[in-house]
């Protein structure tokens, strides 16, 4: 008899859709911090809105994952993948436009 290891069965969910392991943090924690951008989920639906990314990143070692609506931050995303150049690192910084709007972008 096999073990359940030996097996090779993983959950694979309905949706299709990555699960990423790791805490949800706000983007604001990740602000001036380097980070490595390992993967990505497109058209996530939260209590938030539709369409969003879910983007799971590495930091000191640990594993976490976030989420935004940001049309340029998902369009970078989408660039990135399709040049087959993930994972990548980068600087998450946030700006002011608009007067007292704010934005994260990678930089």
């Amino acid at each position: 008899m096999k073990s359940f290891k030996d097996l090779g069965v993983t959950y694979k969910p309905a949706d299709g859709k990555k699960r990423f392991e790791g805490n949800l943090t706000p983007l604001g924690n990740l602000q001036n911090c380097k980070v490595t951008i390992v993967d990505f989920e497109t058209d996530i639906k939260t209590k938030q809105g539709e369409g969003r990314y879910v983007v799971q990143y590495e930091m000191d070692g640990q594993k976490g994952k976030f989420i935004t609506a940001s049309e340029e931050m998902k369009n970078i995303l989408d660039q990135i993948k399709e040049m087959n150049e993930l994972p990548f690192e980068t600087v998450i910084k946030r700006e002011t436009f608009g007067g007292n709007k704010t934005k994260y972008v990678f930089s």
